[in-house]
């Protein structure tokens, strides 16, 4: 019976979170439905044919340099342990989103539920949207280990539960950690915030750990060709890392071994995951429900005082537009689903950047010039690249309407113009994004050794250039908004116009550079990035048409 009871309330959840009863309704009965959903599939199917022969490429050099080396077993093991952590790095903004900000738990804690079961059942969810990175990187790795060494089908069934319970680690990690810091901090007034700041330590510290071991990267160099050897070395710490990382260890004995002892390293692989989901209920039991009450009462009272906010700032003496732009300021750092994303993601790429410069000087070879060196020539337009990036993806503009929620009824009664919410969306994002312009152009001013005059054109194609992807991004999320969840990470982290609206940008930025490659056979850069400027000007100042008739129409909507 219980079981049974758990396995609706899992299904219940999941075709909650991802609306596939909703969905089948709307394909079904609304034909304008069916464009934005045919539109993504293409655009995934487009993804995954450019992204796989790449990704297949990268296993294959990878596992013929193991080979080599004699050292099989650790490919599996880092390949395990490096999807844990690419798991544990998107998925923990996920998990706190499910647990504690969602208003499910509104319903659920009047049922008939112990909190172990109410776990579970969102654990199921979480674990379902981390499952797809194992899909991606880890399955592809798996199987063309299996068909490389010939291997019988024992292996590939190990393998099915090593993908399945490949993000269980990570997720439980996570869970481990915020439920007795969320119940320490529960009384407090700004707990979500907490938990955000606090979980964003853990995995800067551990970033930190991994990148400041000299084991890895820094190790003496003379040639490219000796990166696999780097990579791969040994004593490095992902090598060591892989195998004091529990279910890269278990997962990787259970796969190379054969008979009975792959079946009893496979028992082992999966005990292990049971003693540690049996220590999370444990703690779930105990803090759970009496936290996530806290969060429900903080989150109502934070919602009217919200309201009142904004009658306070519309009975002020400010303007409209003044008015609008401290609401938009008001609800983003109100709600730290928000602010946390959005901080994060235009400081994330610059970052990533220093990151591989420190990388570069310590391996003691110039990646710059090796990797960098046949477009050094378009250098100009790769900090445009490094810089438009930043501040491109802070993920405010692509989710500027869905923010909204329930809040888009504001907007509708306010005694305001469509041009006003714009503008006002619009300032908002690009004072947040200039973060990320600036940062970008002065990275890649120190890494590529502009002069004055160059940084300044770059700064302003920068500029014009962000500016033309953020009001792309609101016009995607204007046509196709997402006004009705429960959890601030629907909005933003797990909105689908976010997917969409990378694969645009990239797709942009690869075309104009492959574009400006060729053209600067023929001119100079300079001239070309200025004339690219006044182009991308124009066609500013025609998507803010669009978007400006689109949100008419969008307010006029029921």
């Amino acid at each position: 019976m219980r079981m049974k009871k758990l396995t609706s309330l899992s299904l219940i959840e999941l075709d909650q979170h991802y609306k596939i009863s909703k969905n089948k309704y709307l394909l079904k009965h609304t034909k304008d439905e069916t464009i934005p959903f045919f539109a993504l599939i293409a655009v995934l199917a487009t993804l995954i044919i450019i992204y796989f022969p790449f990704y297949l490429d990268f296993i294959r050099v990878n596992l013929e340099y193991y080979s080599l080396k004699n050292i099989e077993p650790l490919f599996i093991a880092e390949f395990i342990m490096i999807t844990g952590f690419i798991g544990f790095f998107l998925g923990a903004f996920v998990l706190i989103g499910e647990f504690f900000l969602k208003k499910d738990m509104k319903l659920l804690i009047t049922l008939p539920l112990k909190p172990s079961e109410v776990i579970l059942g969102k654990l199921s969810v979480v674990l379902c949207d981390q499952m797809i990175i194992s899909l991606i990187f880890l399955l592809p790795a798996l199987i063309y280990f299996g068909i490389y060494n010939h291997l019988s089908i024992g292996y590939y069934l190990s393998m099915i539960l090593v993908v399945l319970f490949s993000q269980i680690f990570p997720v439980l990690l996570v869970l481990v950690f915020i439920l007795p810091i969320s119940h320490l901090f529960k009384k407090l007034k700004n707990k979500e915030l907490i938990l955000y700041i606090l979980t964003s330590l853990l995995m800067v510290l551990a970033l930190i750990y991994i990148f400041s071991s000299k084991d890895i990267f820094f190790i003496v160099a003379t040639n490219p060709q000796d990166m696999p050897d780097i990579y791969i070395n040994p004593q490095g710490i992902f090598s060591r890392l892989a195998w004091i990382y529990p279910p890269a260890f278990l997962g990787a004995k259970s796969l190379i071994n054969t008979n009975i002892y792959r079946f009893t390293w496979t028992i082992a692989f999966i005990g292990f995951h049971i003693i540690l989901l049996t220590l999370s209920l444990y703690i779930g039991e105990k803090l759970y429900y009496s936290t996530y009450v806290n969060f429900l009462e903080a989150s109502t009272s934070a919602e009217k005082k919200a309201s009142k906010n904004i009658d306070l700032l519309f009975n002020k003496a400010l303007s409209p537009n003044k008015a609008l732009l401290k609401r938009e300021w008001l609800y983003f750092l109100k709600t730290p689903s928000f602010s946390v994303n959005g901080f994060t993601n235009v400081l994330i790429f610059p970052g990533l950047c220093i990151l591989l410069a420190i990388i570069d000087a310590g391996i003691g070879i110039n990646l710059q010039k090796e990797l960098v060196g046949p477009l050094i020539k378009i250098k100009m337009f790769l900090v445009v690249f490094i810089s438009a990036i930043a501040g491109s993806l802070s993920g405010l503009s692509y989710s500027c309407f869905s923010r909204e929620g329930k809040f888009i009824k504001e907007l509708k009664v306010l005694p305001i113009t469509s041009s006003q919410i714009v503008i006002s969306k619009f300032l908002h994002i690009m004072q947040l994004s200039s973060i990320g312009i600036i940062s970008g152009a002065l990275i890649g001013y120190i890494l590529f050794n502009l002069n004055f005059l160059e940084f300044i054109n770059v700064l302003t194609f920068s500029i014009i250039i962000s500016i033309f992807f953020n009001l792309l991004q609101m016009l995607i999320d204007a046509f196709k908004p997402t006004f009705d969840w429960d959890n601030p990470q629907k909005a933003m982290k797990q909105n689908a116009n976010g997917l969409f609206s990378i694969l645009v940008i990239f797709g942009i930025l690869i075309l104009l550079g492959f574009l400006y490659y060729y053209i600067s056979i023929y001119f100079d850069l300079h001239f070309v990035l200025i004339i690219s400027s006044c182009i991308f000007v124009i066609f500013d100042i025609l998507l803010y048409k669009l978007l400006k008739n689109r949100t008419t129409k969008l307010l006029k909507e029921d």
